[in-house]
């Protein structure tokens, strides 16, 4: 009996077809930017919601206290016009610059209420253009003949201890008038400012939530 070899199968035949293998998705990068924007978004989300609820309890306890209030004696930013935005803690910033005021020149100068003026009468630009002096003197508590170089002695003072800066025109030394953001001049200004009054800045600014600006050293290098 012969032996006969099966003949050989061509390697062809018996190789299984070779197909890649599906790849993994490539783990996502994070944008950091995005996450903070999202983060930031949340924040003021719940600065938001913190301001509805204290806004909604405020209401809820006029209407207790004056239940009989007519709301058309009151005045809204909503409904009226001519207002302006200003920090809350502008009166405790006026009577700083007035301490400070009689610091610098050993005499009693309310440049405070010079200041104020100034801040009614600002837009966001931050910027005023002054083409009549006298009306700013006369809003400032100034009268008299001698209204507009009270006024201007008083701006010189905000000048010089940093609260502005001027530029002269056609109208006068302060016909253009920048004003910087105020926390950052009384935290320059802190060693000239009793403990107290700085102290009491402070916590009110940590409750406003604008205590950044007191402690924030990136902004200050930019008015150096």
């Amino acid at each position: 009996m012969t032996n006969q070899t099966p003949p050989a199968t061509p390697v062809n035949a018996l190789a299984t077809p070779l197909t890649a293998a599906p790849m993994a998705p490539m783990p996502a990068i994070p944008n950091f930017l995005e996450t903070i924007a999202a983060a930031a978004k949340l924040n003021d989300a719940q600065q938001k919601k913190r301001k509805s609820k204290a806004h909604l309890n405020a209401l809820k306890m006029r209407a207790e206290l004056w239940p009989e209030l007519d709301t058309k004696l009151l005045w809204d930013r909503n409904v009226n016009d001519g207002f302006s935005t200003i920090p809350r803690t502008l009166s405790l910033i006026t009577n700083m610059i007035d301490d400070l005021s009689k610091r610098t020149t050993g005499k009693s100068v309310p440049a405070g209420k010079t200041y104020f003026g100034l801040w009614c009468r600002v837009w966001d630009e931050n910027m005023l253009t002054i083409e009549n002096e006298a009306v700013y003197a006369v809003e400032a508590g100034y009268t008299g003949e001698r209204n507009v170089t009270t006024w201007r002695a008083h701006m010189k003072v905000l000048l010089d201890l940093g609260f502005i800066e001027a530029r002269e025109g056609a109208y006068g030394p302060y016909n253009f008038v920048l004003i910087y953001n105020p926390y950052l001049i009384l935290k320059k200004l802190k060693d000239k400012i009793p403990l107290a009054s700085y102290q009491l800045l402070v916590q009110r600014a940590i409750e406003i939530g604008a205590d950044s600006d007191l402690i924030s050293t990136a902004a200050e290098k930019e008015l150096k």
